[in-house]
């Protein structure tokens, strides 16, 4: 009961000397299905890849006790824990009474399986315990022909009445099998395409350069031949039409005519038609191709070949007599004169007899077989020729006397009539000896076959030696008339060996049995996270996956299909050892020659000296026990959510990760593969630290709480999730599962989920501080994590457009072009790297418009938008509508093949569930939305650069002293400075060309909520100032003015305050002069009075909180509320009513307003139409008053006395007016006391004002 079944050698058997060694791996991904490629145990199935794997060389590390300094903090964590041993029997035992809940406590703690002396078998001192090996199987065929046309599916046959191909055109676009690319003699990369199959074998035809048929072309070599540019060998959809067109032409050209569905069966007889047709009509055909289809070269320069494979596990070979039959089976299989390589995988079970009973062969049938016998192997130098008669047949201990044939075999004596049979596993410690190559004087390992067992690449170097003599010897004897289809222009080349040795592994036998056809069996498959994912599939498919597989799980799980599948007696417990140009030739040269090589001693001996032997049904109890506990906490998580799934409702995405990470675990049982195991998310579990440094998987308290496990309940912690941080986006191991089943829309959706459901239950404590509302934080929060994913699609568009235009450029001989084009890659790297690439730092549109640049570009421009100038609420409304449309992934701001679109989604439906769970009510809902999303903007400077007007900077002609680069970071200056939505600086620009920022309608970057000292404000001042962010449009004459007052206070602090004693006059119609004139003074004992930031923030908000209508402010005073720390709050730093006032947006209504004034009753803010016409009148003398404009404003405005501070600060440009201009008459001022709705007053100053501008309009000149 418990064979070894020997890892597979995959060999390349080198027919036309066109073999060389494997290339690497192409990365791309194909759907798993039947008989696809060669049995590879340590396989990966493409439902549990992971981004971020564990390295293989991780579980070889561990398998010493070398323990490196933890990097993380969850390592050495883990490191400190305290280790525990547990007994396979103990495990036995918990299995065997189906002990559910104490298994599944283990995991809690670290754990190392102990196994008993009784379990294993010592080999060494048991004579009754002896190696087997056999059977023997193909478990694989690859054949490659070395001519145009169909060579590798037609069979070495002129009629077989069974013989039957059958053409599907339609399924094209398959993927050439992974494990298969390094069997093929040229790079696959776009040019296969499979076309269907003949009888069991799969037909593929490849577009292979034209010099691969030269055999005497010295670069017909794997690594010479020219290569397309594709990512994998699925053969572009553009180039698959060609192809299909050409066999619709052969067909038509033959007769021969589909019946009427995508398959088009074939007898052999249509087949080599078909062949003929390949031949006869290739090169007329491509001639008289369309010239478009010929400018990239892959008609042209190529040609089809065909190929063909079998995936068959378990084929056996060497069936005692059946040896002739065998061998014409294999000269029937093909013609190899007309192949070029043929691969194929040849396993064999090593095995254990534990042998109850011998019985002697007799001495002369041995001697009749053997007439030369050795007392040594053949490659022991101290051999002698021995004779049975004088030799015992059993030592003094009872172990055979070996004897050997001059090969080197040994020559059973005895042979057994009552075994059973004990499994073997290898010991790891070991096994790289079997790997290991001698060192040379320098103390280098040389090694020349990798991948091959040592002793098994010298033998197969031994047999090249015998094949290539042999097939010197049968060319030299050939006359030419003897196959007139044999026209091979050359011998096999004497300098490449026929027999190339790719790899060996070894792996249980039970692995091949629990598998039927397809590679996989069922528990490596990722079924149950694939289920747990599928409830919320939207597509019909999607949705007959799921029910699939609900109703696949609900009558049986898939590890406890396995269990029964590797239950009761007579399963197999070996381990497996899977391993001319006439088919009779490679039966008798190769293949024979190597199923028997394993019974030489040079490689059996090795072999046995990394085996345990075990007693029989370890290896099964192993199988079933060890994984006990995660199929236990399956079975646990499935108990608990079966009826929530067929219920359809959606689950829990960090379940369904932990789900995806047991199932993980389980095919790490099976295949040992670290590649399966998702590195950081998995470590940070314990899950894959358990595994690889203690071989029994742990969980960490800090991600599962223990506490739950002993009550039945999982409890999973998920702060501090793995991110990607390339993608802003969090770990999975699910995510190949997810796609394969169910597309990628709904993987996005999915992982868009998880992000906010992270999100929701980790806000960190440093994000968006100044937002005082939970729900409103947790919203921006989101839809900050939202707003990173678009900027990655932002980035991978750009890069790749960028890419396309740099590509082609980058080899240049050109060195100018050439420098060039690095400069502009290295621009689009540091852009690519910044976490805000859509803000108008100079350090970052500099590096975009670099990047984009066209090297002989004398300008830098950024497209309009035909909508204009849009404030910041602008996109987060584009965004909201958007998504509630059918066509709203088409539509701006979504970009086509990104995930943003699916992420905004579930973005906003999560702040909905935010916004309703605290109570805002539907009409307000969108409100809260766009505020979030406001919030956002401004923490990630998003600008809307496109929705605003053009910016074009025209550079001079480039010289030596004025690089791209500089020329960049100007152009990068001004069009900030040009854009509306352009960060700018209120110290920068102060009040000397405030002009400039006219146009601008975001507010300056100095304005922050932080001045606002949150934890003292009430939520209602923090809402008004949220406000006042969010809906601030510099365009409105209002904010404008706002922001010029903001300014002027910012350079008259910290004389910021009236006169403490002013004596003001008795009519109303004398305040405003009288204001006007007033001194600016400081006060002492006041704080906050000499930063000029918070003046920027503070007068703004207060200014447009006082006056527009919708603010919370305007409210609270419409209902009478009080605003008392609303007053306090800017009244100590002088922001106050009679501030409005001194700034000329406000008038004194009663005596009361220099004292302490009320708002609305004592001081009234101007009316609207006043303010529009003060605005105007500012605008003019800033934009006709030249250098001076900033002056004439402030004065006009605020007056003569706050235009001298700022002009002492040099905040303006003062000069000098006309007396009878800086002075009215008194009795002008007196001439209209009885008026007193002030438009006799503001009549004289809008005339006063006109003589200034033109005053200042000839000064300048």
């Amino acid at each position: 009961m418990s064979d070894i079944q020997s890892a597979d050698d995959v060999l390349d058997f080198n027919l036309s000397d066109n073999a060389d060694d494997a290339g690497p791996q192409d990365e791309a991904l194909v759907d798993e299905g039947e008989h696809d490629a060669p049995f590879d145990v340590t396989e990966v199935p493409h439902q549990l890849a992971t981004g971020d794997p564990h390295a293989q060389v991780d579980v070889h590390l561990a398998l010493y006790p070398t323990q490196g300094p933890a990097d993380d903090e969850y390592v050495h964590l883990f490191n400190i824990h305290r280790m525990k041993h547990i007994s396979l029997r103990a495990l036995c035992r918990l299995h065997d009474n189906q002990q559910a809940m104490s298994v599944i406590t283990l995991l809690s703690k670290r754990h190392r399986l102990r196994l008993d002396d009784k379990d294993c078998v010592n080999v060494m001192a048991n004579p009754n315990l002896v190696p087997r090996l056999a059977p023997h199987y193909l478990d694989y065929t690859l054949y490659v022909g070395s001519h145009h046309g169909l060579d590798a599916a037609l069979p070495n046959v002129d009629i077989d009445h069974n013989w039957t191909a059958k053409l599907q055109l339609s399924m094209a676009n398959w993927f050439w099998p992974d494990n298969a690319i390094n069997s093929l003699p040229f790079d696959p990369k776009g040019c296969m395409m499979y076309i269907g199959t003949q009888l069991d074998d799969q037909m593929w035809i490849a577009m292979v350069p034209n010099k691969f048929f030269d055999l005497q072309d010295p670069k017909n070599t794997r690594e010479k031949l020219p290569v397309l540019a594709h990512k994998h060998p699925a053969v572009e959809p553009k180039h698959a039409h060609m192809m299909v067109m050409f066999i619709a032409h052969v067909l038509a050209d033959i007769g021969h005519f589909g019946q009427g569905n995508r398959t088009i069966n074939l007898h052999l007889t249509d087949l080599r038609h078909l062949h003929q047709g390949f031949l006869n009509c290739w090169h007329p055909w491509v001639t008289a191709a369309p010239q478009s289809w010929k400018v990239d070269g892959f008609l042209t320069q190529n040609a089809l070949v065909g190929i063909t494979f079998q995936y068959g596990q378990n084929q056996p070979l060497l069936l005692g007599r059946n040896a002739d039959l065998e061998r014409h089976n294999w000269d029937q299989d093909r013609k190899y004169a007309h192949i070029c390589q043929v691969s194929f995988s040849l396993a064999t079970h090593i095995s254990y007899l534990n042998v109850n009973g011998w019985s002697a062969i007799d001495r002369t049938l041995i001697q009749q077989a053997n007439p030369v016998i050795y007392d040594k192997p053949d490659d022991d130098p101290t051999q002698e020729q021995v004779d049975l008669a004088d030799l015992p047949l059993v030592d003094e201990d009872g172990f055979e006397i070996n004897v050997y044939n001059p090969d080197g075999f040994c020559i059973p004596r005895q042979k057994p009539t009552s075994f059973e049979t004990c499994g073997a596993l290898l010991d790891l410690k070991k096994v790289h000896e079997l790997f290991q190559g001698t060192e040379d004087a320098h103390g280098h390992v040389q090694n020349e076959a990798a991948g091959l067992m040592l002793t098994f690449a010298c033998r197969v170097m031994q047999l090249n030696t015998a094949i290539c003599e042999d097939n010197r010897a049968t060319h030299c004897n050939v006359d030419d008339d003897d196959d007139d289809d044999d026209d091979d222009p050359m011998m096999p080349n004497r300098h490449l060996p026929a027999l190339l040795g790719i790899s060996s592994q070894i792996y249980n036998s039970l692995s091949h049995r629990v598998c039927t056809e397809a590679k996989f069996h069922v528990v490596q498959l990722g079924m149950v996270t694939s289920m747990f994912a599928g409830s919320s599939a939207k597509t019909a498919t999607g949705k007959c996956h799921w029910e699939h597989r609900v109703k696949f799980c609900e009558q049986g799980m898939p590890h406890v299909r396995f269990s029964q599948k590797v239950s009761g007696d007579g399963q197999p417990q070996t381990l497996m050892h899977p391993d001319l140009r006439t088919g009779s030739m490679i039966y008798d040269w190769v293949i024979c020659p190597l199923l028997k090589m394993w019974s030489h001693p040079s490689i059996l001996a090795p072999i046995k000296d990394v085996l345990v032997a075990f007693q029989p049904n370890i290896i099964l109890e192993l199988f079933k026990c060890v994984t006990y506990p995660i199929m236990a906490l399956i079975n646990l998580i499935w108990g608990k959510h079966v009826e929530d799934l067929k219920a359809s409702k959606i689950m829990d995405p960090c379940m369904i990760e932990f789900m995806s990470m047991l199932e993980c675990m389980l095919n790490y049982a099976h295949t040992g593969n670290a590649a399966v195991l998702c590195k950081k998310l998995m470590d940070r579990a314990w899950l894959s630290l358990g595994l690889i440094q203690d071989g029994f998987p742990c969980l960490s308290n800090t991600f599962l709480a223990h506490g739950s496990l002993q009550s039945g309940q999982i409890i999973m912690h998920s702060n501090s999730w793995p991110v990607e941080l390339a993608m802003h986006c969090p770990l999975t191991s699910s995510k190949r599962c997810q796609e394969l089943t169910y597309g990628q829309d709904h993987y996005k959706i999915y992982e868009a989920c998880l992000a906010v459901h992270l999100a929701m239950d980790n806000v960190p404590d440093h994000a968006y501080v100044n937002v005082t509302d939970p729900p409103l934080r947790a919203a921006c929060y989101i839809a900050d994590i939202a707003l990173k994913v678009y900027f990655d699609n932002v980035k991978q568009l750009v890069y790749n457009k960028v890419m396309e235009g740099l590509n082609p450029m980058i080899d240049a001989n050109d060195p100018v072009l050439k420098c060039t084009t690095h400069d502009r890659y290295m621009a689009l790297s540091r852009w690519m790297d910044e976490a805000r690439p859509l803000s108008y730092t100079p350090g970052v549109l500099s590096n975009l418009l670099h990047a984009v640049a066209v090297p002989d570009a004398r300008n830098f421009q950024l497209t309009p938008s035909v909508l204009g100038q849009k404030p910041v609420s602008f996109l987060a409304e584009s965004i909201l509508t958007a998504i509630t449309l059918a066509t709203g992934h088409c539509k701006p701001p979504f970009i086509s093949g990104g995930n943003f679109y699916h992420v905004a989604c579930v973005t906003v439906k999560e702040m909905k569930s935010i916004a309703r769970r605290a109570g805002v009510k539907c009409q307000d809902e969108k409100c809260f939305l766009v505020d979030a999303f406001c919030h956002a903007f401004e923490s990630l400077k998003l600008n809307l650069g496109a929705k605003g007007p053009t910016s074009l900077i025209t550079s001079t002609t480039f010289s030596q002293n004025h690089s791209v680069g500089l020329l960049a970071l100007h152009a990068s200056e001004d069009i900030q400075a040009s854009d509306a939505h352009g960060d700018w600086s209120a110290l920068d620009i102060r009040l000397l060309t405030f002009e400039s920022i006219l146009h601008k309608v975001n507010l300056p970057s100095e304005w922050k909520l932080s001045y606002l000292s949150a934890e003292q404000a009430p939520p209602y001042v923090t809402d008004a100032y949220h406000f006042v962010r969010n809906k601030y449009n510099g365009s409105k004459p209002l904010y404008q003015l706002a922001t010029l007052c903001a300014m002027v206070c910012m350079g008259l602090i910290p004389s910021i305050f009236p006169p403490e004693k002013i004596s003001y006059p008795s009519r109303k119609v004398q305040y405003e002069a009288y204001i006007h004139d007033l001194d600016w003074a400081t006060r002492k004992n006041c704080k906050g009075i000499t930063a000029a930031e918070p003046f920027i923030t503070m007068v703004i908000g207060f200014i447009i909180s006082l006056y527009e209508p919708d603010s919370p402010i305007s409210h609270h005073i419409q209902d009478g509320s009080d605003l008392k720390l609303w007053w306090a709050k800017h009244t100590a730093k002088g922001i106050n009513a009679f501030l409005l006032a001194c700034l000329g947006l406000a008038s004194v209504e009663t005596p009361s307003g220099f004292r302490s004034a009320k708002w609305n009753i004592n001081i009234c803010p101007l009316p609207s139409s006043m303010i529009q016409e003060k605005h105007a009148e500012v605008v003019c003398l800033l934009k006709t008053g030249g250098r001076y404009g900033g002056f004439d404003a402030v004065r006009y405005l605020i007056g003569t006395k706050a235009a001298d501070i700022l002009n002492e600060k040099h905040y303006i440009y003062a000069h000098t007016l006309p007396l009878s201009l800086l002075q009215q008459p008194s009795s002008s001022k007196h001439g209209h006391h009885e008026v007193d709705d002030g438009e006799e007053a503001l009549g004289m100053s809008t005339q006063v004002s006109s003589d200034v501008r033109r005053v200042s309009h000839q000064l300048d000149y």
